[in-house]
């Protein structure tokens, strides 16, 4: 309170010293010199104690400790400056000069109204701080003007009862300032510390999330590599086994597939959940995809003796279509894992323009307790625990994917009958053929390769496989672990010479290296002509198409495609498939140019 006060105490200050000067301007030469200038002395001193006094009071660290001496403290300042006043009233009131009365009782009460905020902190200080400077005035006017003494005393009793009354009001309002200005300033704290408290927990959040996305580009790499390489090895060794040594071979393929699958789920939902999905909507004809996963399931549903339809609209749908597909993927592998007889794939129309796709199965259904945990990682329910195959990831990512799409998704199932799980859509109407790009998935059968194809990786255990599927499908194959001048410069001379094939490569390549990214572009920048080419990687799709859209493709003098992207491991078959399709792609391409 005290603190409170003091921030008005200079008003007060400055307007006694104003009072002073006053008096003793207007005084000087009517009155006793020596009895002015002591009192001027007098009243100099109570200020310089108030000034002293504020001082000291600010310089307190420990100031709440010292309540009583400062308030005992604050007391005397009060009395000083009503002592003060009070003399002022008594000696300096002049019965015989009416305007003399009036200027002096002008200023005491002029300064004890002004003095009233800087003393109402504490009841007692006003109090005896107004009646020592009133009381002396109001007694030498009574005295000079013959007032009775019991009218005097009825005055005094109202001024007393005045002050008090007032004082004290002013004191409330004064209190409840405080009160409220202090806790303005412990909100003001508390918001201070908790903002630092967020801040501080945003920027481990960010550290945590960069550590996060460090670490699993990391591992996707370095887990997918030797992945890979045994990928190829065990295909290689297909044809070279029989009998029981085939059947080890295939259990271990059937291992090494298993890992895999189960490195490629982990790090999908660890991506997911770091927040590291890119998400690019474009316009997909429904037919278009629903064509590319029947050309895949119905043959994979024929090996097991299942039926597989899909029912498709003819309408579009707005979003991205690798992570639709890749949603769409994980229900249809799941509804094929669990089903008795038959997979469907459909869309159904419903109203104000909205479409539904489902994926429906005859399987078990799933339990009711069990539907809301379906999504969670690692979840199986009874029926699943039945299956030898699948980690409970699946789900997880679809859910994931559907989350960062903003696509519903709902599961109706009944058990004993079968499961449908449902995603909804805005769809339009699709009007003209053509307008949408067709992803159709090649099938034609495996050709072998013939001219040079060019192989950058920088694992050599992965390269030396790499080389040898190559090798096997006839191909002769300029390998290396870096892009050097030296294989640049061969590259470019196979490529001008026409007998460049593919050149097939790594994205990332070590550190002070391009790019597979890069060199290719390199590559066709110099010879002046797209080079097919492929990109086998564990790096994410949405890096490799940022770092796509940073190239300066001005500085190619043809168009430069987006290069074939593998996502490690791959299988020989999937890597020779692509590598046909890459050069029958390339051929296209020079035939128009």
């Amino acid at each position: 309170q005290i603190g409170q006060s003091l921030r008005l105490q200079p008003v007060s200050l400055v307007s006694q010293a104003l009072g002073i000067f006053v008096v003793l301007f207007y005084f000087h030469g009517t009155l006793d010199s020596t009895l002015l200038f002591t009192w001027a002395a007098a009243a100099l001193l109570a200020l310089w104690g108030a000034v002293h006094f504020r001082r000291r009071f600010r310089g307190d660290c420990n100031r709440e400790k010292h309540v009583r001496r400062w308030l005992r403290a604050w007391m005397l300042v009060s009395v000083a400056c009503g002592l003060v006043w009070g003399v002022a009233g008594s000696a300096f009131l002049a019965p015989t000069n009416p305007i003399d009365e009036v200027v002096i009782v002008t200023v005491i009460v002029a300064i004890v109204f002004v003095s009233w905020p800087v003393f109402s902190c504490w009841l007692p200080s006003l109090t005896f701080f107004t009646l020592l400077a009133l009381t002396p005035m109001f007694f030498g006017i009574a005295a000079a003007y013959g007032i009775g003494q019991v009218f005097t005393c009825l005055t005094l009793i109202v001024i007393i009862s005045f002050v008090l009354y007032s004082g004290r009001r002013l004191n409330e309002i004064v209190v409840l300032s405080v009160i409220r200005n202090v806790q303005n300033e412990r909100l003001v704290t508390r918001l201070k510390a908790e903002k630092a408290l967020a801040d501080s927990a945003r920027r481990a959040t960010i550290e945590a999330s960069q550590m996060r996305t460090q670490f699993f580009a990391g591992a996707n790499h370095d887990l997918r590599q030797p992945l890979q390489a045994l990928g190829i090895y065990l295909q290689l060794l297909k044809g070279h086994l029989t009998g029981q040594d085939k059947e080890a071979l295939n259990q271990i393929e059937t291992c090494a597939t298993a890992i895999s699958t189960l490195v490629g789920q982990v790090l999908e939902v660890s991506r997911i959940e770091s927040g590291q999905i890119a998400v690019n909507v474009e316009r997909i004809n429904l037919p278009d995809l629903f064509d590319d996963l029947a050309a895949e399931f119905s043959v994979l549903c024929a090996d097991k003796q299942l039926t597989f339809a899909a029912k498709a609209l003819p309408v579009a749908v707005d979003c991205d279509r690798t992570l639709l597909e890749r949603i769409l993927r994980n229900l249809l592998t799941n509804a094929v894992r669990y089903t008795r007889s038959s997979v469907e794939l459909a869309a159904r129309r419903l109203d104000q323009g909205r479409v539904q796709i489902a994926v429906i199965d005859d399987g078990p259904g799933i339990e009711p307790q069990e539907r809301k945990r379906i999504f969670e990682a690692f979840f199986r329910g009874k029926n699943g625990k039945a299956k030898a195959q699948g980690y409970g990831l699946g789900l997880s990512i679809v859910k994931g994917l559907a989350s960062r799409l903003s696509i519903p998704l709902r599961v109706e199932s009944t058990v004993g009958k079968g499961s449908a799980f449902i995603l909804a859509f805005l769809a339009e109407p699709v009007t003209q053929a053509g307008t949408l790009v067709s992803h159709k998935t090649a099938t034609e059968p495996l050709r072998a390769v013939t001219g040079t194809v060019a192989l950058l990786e920088d694992n050599e255990i992965v390269r030396t496989a790499l080389e040898a599927v190559l090798k096997s499908l006839g191909a002769t194959v300029i390998a290396s672990t870096e892009p050097d001048s030296v294989f640049i410069e061969r590259v470019i001379r196979e490529a001008q010479a026409g007998t460049l094939t593919a050149l097939i490569s790594d994205f990332n390549l070590g550190d002070g290296f391009p790019s597979g990214l890069e060199t290719i572009f390199l590559v066709a920048t110099t010879v002046r002509k797209a080079v097919p080419s492929i990109l086998l990687t564990a790096v994410s799709e949405e890096v490799i198409r940022a770092a796509y859209d940073k190239l300066d493709k001005s500085a190619c003098p043809t168009a430069f495609p987006m290069p074939l992207l593998l996502q490690k491991p791959v299988t020989a078959k999937v890597l020779a498939a692509a590598l046909q399709s890459t050069v029958q792609a390339g051929a296209d391409q020079s035939k128009i140019s």
